[in-house]
């Protein structure tokens, strides 16, 4: 027994000296630190609290880095982020589809992560208005910033997409603070704003302000995105990697703990911030960043390089840029292979890489456990619906999923929906009783779906009474279809196949769905508009999917995908 005890205390005594050795091997490397400055392109708000979080955490001093963060100032235009760091005075910034730009105009510029994969922008009007849309801008005095920011780009390419000649438009400057002024006093009809700030100030001086978002009629912007130089890359691959993955680990934690972060944000900048109350707005926000970072259901700083090929290509036939930037140089590739580091970089690597073999080695004297994986269970005939749904912030848009596609038992002629959903202009009208404003938004050249016409313009004119029933007089209805090409990235966002679509939708300028009626919308039980239900067991038996769009005071829109038919009739591009 003797002998027995000695061994085992020779065991124990060998793990601990090994994970001594490994806190000191560990505690090397971290000692090595960096000093890095990151440059935000807005102030100090939940819009970043990723990187805070990372800071406060100390996510950034465990992987060896001093990281000053600096807040950009209250009108963006001021500060470009792109200068500091190309003048040495940052290593890291954030900016929105404007890096694109000054990457085609020669700066050297690396894409790292974008945070957000929707911008955020909106086009803003009063509510006792009617600009539903880019193409009802016409004629209407547009309020936008100087033509240097991503917003403007957001509404140009919007415009374009429409059809709208952007150059005869009639604009009137307006900075993003000062957008909820400038429609509440007539200076504007409508004018592009940040959902960050403008529901908010809104809300607070008691404006009540509707929206469209821009990415409905063209290919979807990124949001912010976390950027470096080329040359800063080259010259240490692996203190970039590090900074990446830290930033991403605190916007884990952040989404993970955000009244926590919302709280320190709120007490650490409330000196200063555009509202009355700190805590409310960063509430409002921490909300608004889960939802425009698809998170969890998107990897945070999912980039792919042919959605930004997209976005370059829209900003080119805007007349935005001239020239183009290779995609390739632009965007990082997280799952490269690490090049060779500096000499620093080389050290730490060592010294971590002991520090794990020493940790492994202490490890194989534990009991090895077993974490079985849980297999995903398969929708059975009984249970087509998702009735789960995140809640979307008051102000703001957010889809909302069901059902899944079943499989189709037959194809039926193909349909030119353009021409069923025509006849919503009488139909509709004559199922109210009374008279309804529709607009028909019906793109050119529609791909070929093989349902059955009169099955479609049913669910369509359901839809569209549910949604008039619940509107006061008078009644504002779009209906419009799109052609929709899903790529992996598109498809995954709406869990849905890829491939390509025609997409019918149904918009009102109702007061949206409340918050608390999001997660039954598809519950039979207690839906908050049966014609949802219905709709949903319809269009799935006809091998489409149906997705939602609510948001209270600004509306609701419901999207009908049907799946292309190949039966070589009307090949065009795809709109989206």
């Amino acid at each position: 027994m003797s002998s027995s005890c000695g061994r085992r205390h020779v065991v124990f005594a060998s793990v601990a000296v090994l994970l001594a050795l490994a806190q000191l091997g560990a505690a090397s490397a971290a000692g090595a630190t960096e000093k890095i400055v990151l440059q935000l392109h807005r102030p100090a708000q939940f819009e970043f609290a990723g990187y805070y979080a990372a800071l406060w955490q100390g996510f950034y001093r465990d992987a060896g880095l001093d990281v000053t963060i600096r807040p950009g100032p209250a009108k963006p235009e001021a500060l470009d982020p792109v200068r500091e760091l190309a003048e040495g005075r940052a290593q890291f910034g954030t900016g929105t589809v404007q890096l694109v730009v000054r990457a085609a105009q020669g700066m050297p510029l690396r894409l790292l992560a974008p945070i957000f994969q929707d911008s955020g922008a909106e086009v803003y009007y009063r509510a006792d208005a009617s600009y539903p849309s880019p193409a009802a801008l016409l004629g209407a005095r547009i309020g936008r910033p100087p033509p240097s920011s991503g917003l403007a780009a957001e509404l140009l390419t919007a415009l374009r997409a429409e059809g709208a000649d952007p150059a005869k438009q009639h604009y009137e400057l307006v900075e993003g603070s000062d957008v909820v002024a400038s429609l509440a006093d007539g200076k504007a009809d409508a004018a592009i704003g940040s959902a960050w700030d403008v529901p908010w100030q809104a809300r607070e001086r008691g404006v009540r302000l509707k929206s469209f978002n821009p990415a409905d009629y063209r290919v979807e912007f990124y949001g912010d995105t976390l950027f470096t130089l080329r040359q800063t890359e080259a010259a240490d691959p692996a203190e970039v990697q590090r900074f990446r993955d830290a930033s991403l680990k605190g916007w884990e934690y952040a989404f993970r703990h955000s009244d926590e972060i919302a709280n320190r944000i709120a007490a650490a900048f409330s000196s200063g911030a555009p509202a009355a109350s700190p805590l409310g707005l960063a509430s409002y926000q921490a909300d608004l960043a889960r939802r425009l970072a698809r998170y969890p259901e998107i990897p945070l700083g999912h980039s792919n390089s042919d959605r930004w090929r997209r976005i370059q290509a829209s900003l080119v036939a805007t007349g935005i840029m001239h020239h183009v930037a290779s995609i390739d140089d632009l965007v990082y590739d997280a799952d490269a292979d690490e090049p060779a580091g500096s000499q620093n970089t080389a050290a730490v690597a060592t010294a971590s890489v002991a520090a794990a073999m020493l940790l492994a080695a202490a490890l194989l004297w534990w009991r090895r456990w077993r974490i079985p994986r849980q297999a995903e269970e398969e929708a059975g005939p009984e249970d087509i619906f998702e009735t789960e749904a995140e809640a979307p912030p008051e102000g703001n848009g957010i889809f909302h999923r069901a059902p899944r596609m079943p499989a189709r038992a037959e194809a039926p002629a193909a349909a030119d929906l353009n021409t069923v959903l025509g006849g919503l202009r009488e139909a509709l009208p004559r199922r109210l009783a009374r008279p309804v404003a529709l607009r028909l938004s019906l793109a050119p050249a529609l791909w070929r779906v093989a349902p059955e016409p009169r099955a479609i313009a049913g669910i369509s004119l359901d839809l569209a009474a549910a949604a008039a029933a619940d509107l006061p007089t008078p009644v504002d209805l779009i209906v419009g279809t799109r052609n929709v090409s899903l790529d992996g990235e598109r498809a995954e966002e709406l869990t849905a196949p890829a491939g390509d679509y025609v997409r019918i939708t149904v918009r009102d300028n109702g007061a949206g769905i409340p918050d608390a009626a999001v997660e039954h919308l598809f519950d039979p039980a207690t839906t908050p508009r049966p014609a949802l239900v219905a709709a949903a067991r319809a269009v799935a038996r006809l091998g489409g999917f149906i997705r939602v769009e609510t948001a209270e005071g600004i509306g609701t829109a419901v999207h009908l995908f049907f799946p292309r038919t190949d039966d070589g009739d009307a090949r065009a591009e795809a709109a989206d």
